[in-house]
């Protein structure tokens, strides 16, 4: 279990972002997402660090994955053409064609992440129902959709074999310390509802000689009942970019954590493949050389939250700053 995370050294842009995903009124029904994030500049300690921009967001979506509600500073013109908007396939290009949507800013950050929500809510009944709707799957003889998506979904892998057998795809999470424990360095985060998920997001950028030093760091977590927190997917990111316009990718690494299925662990090397990539693009760069077995669909997401290194370096002292809109989807 991952006890602590790295402070980040005085002088770096630390951009942290979590939401909770809490059923509306239970996991069958709707979603509420409760989303916060913070870029922080990091001084010599976190007393003597200074608060960049900050933001709030409620999102509700319904049995459909429509966006049914948005709470937040956005203006109209961005939050109405996203109600009734599938938070699905297709969402993220509708974001990018919005006006008044920042690429590189927080909110855009939040609204990035509906797509998963879903996803993420899937996981929690898994672990909260008992195995009856697998069971009937299995009975009717029917394929999962999710088998091939990614490494720990691979065909006849854990989870592919648990769904033909009709068992649990996955019945516990080992526990996670608070995050209050891991870092002083995370904005301050209301208590936890009882049978939530929370995914939380860290991005550090500091400057090195021709370059930048990035560390990333992402976990799910779900809350029992007693809100006793677990881990469910988990990740460290390494890495280093030039200071050209494209902040090239030079180096990665990525340590998996606390992952549901053994098989999860193996996409990990293949993020190496992302190098030479420009971090402005490294959206498309994650499509087209992460796909499938590859891949791990959480593992993407987190590779695509580098699209804002460039951006956070803008806001690094004595760092000249670049052409604005660095930061694509």
């Amino acid at each position: 279990m991952l006890t602590s995370l790295p402070a980040p050294a005085p002088g770096t842009v630390r951009r942290t972002l979590s939401l909770e995903i809490s059923p509306d009124p239970d996991w069958s029904a709707g979603l509420r997402v409760t989303a916060l994030g913070r870029d922080l500049l990091a001084g010599g300690g976190p007393g003597g660090s200074r608060v960049l921009r900050v933001t709030r967001m409620t999102v509700t979506i319904d049995t459909a994955s429509r966006v049914t509600g948005i709470e937040s500073a956005l203006p109209a013109s961005v939050t109405e053409p996203l109600i009734g908007a599938p938070a699905a396939s297709g969402f993220r290009a509708r974001l990018a064609g919005l006006d008044g949507l920042e690429p590189p800013s927080l909110e855009s950050a939040v609204l990035d992440e509906l797509p998963t929500v879903r996803l993420i809510s899937g996981y929690a009944r898994m672990i909260e129902l008992p195995a009856t709707m697998t069971e009937q799957q299995a009975h009717r003889g029917e394929r999962s959709p999710m088998v091939g998506i990614c490494a720990g979904w691979a065909p006849g892998a854990t989870a592919h074999q648990r769904v033909l057998a009709g068992a649990a795809i996955v019945t516990g999470t080992p526990p996670a310390l608070a995050m209050t424990s891991m870092t002083p360095y995370f904005h301050a985060e209301p208590a936890p509802q009882p049978r939530s998920m929370r995914r939380r997001r860290i991005l550090d950028v500091a400057p090195r000689p021709a370059g930048y030093e990035v560390f990333g760091y992402f976990r799910d977590s779900h809350f029992d009942a007693e809100l006793r927190e677990g881990a469910l997917h988990e990740y460290e990111v390494h890495a280093r970019a030039a200071s050209d316009e494209g902040c090239t990718l030079e180096r990665i690494d990525v340590v998996p954590h606390a992952l549901p299925f053994g098989e999860c662990p193996l996409a990990a090397p293949n993020a190496a493949g992302l190098t030479g990539a420009p971090l402005r693009d490294i959206a498309g760069a994650v499509k087209e050389r992460l796909a499938g077995t590859r891949s791990c669909t959480h593992l993407n997401d987190t590779l695509r939250f580098l699209r804002y290194v460039p951006a956070l370096a803008d806001d690094l002292p004595g760092v000249p700053m670049r052409r604005a809109g660095n930061s694509g989807s």
